[in-house]
């Protein structure tokens, strides 16, 4: 796991098995997932659409 500041805030950067190993954690990042699908669906920025799409298929997201 990484943190990054980016001025007022930070910036996680952690590994697919990490985030599956708490269930509660995998729930927040497919809920983030999720907006951020739609974010860019509305942008129609269809290759980093297809990028969370994968993420959120490899974590099992509903």
């Amino acid at each position: 796991m990484n943190w990054v500041s980016g001025g007022n805030y930070f910036v996680v950067y952690m590994g697919m098995d990490t985030i599956r190993k708490h269930p509660e954690l995998t729930t927040k990042v497919c809920e983030v997932l999720k907006r951020m699908h739609d974010e860019v669906i509305r942008e129609g920025n269809v290759e980093r659409a297809w990028r969370i799409a994968k993420a959120m298929k490899n974590l099992g997201c509903q």
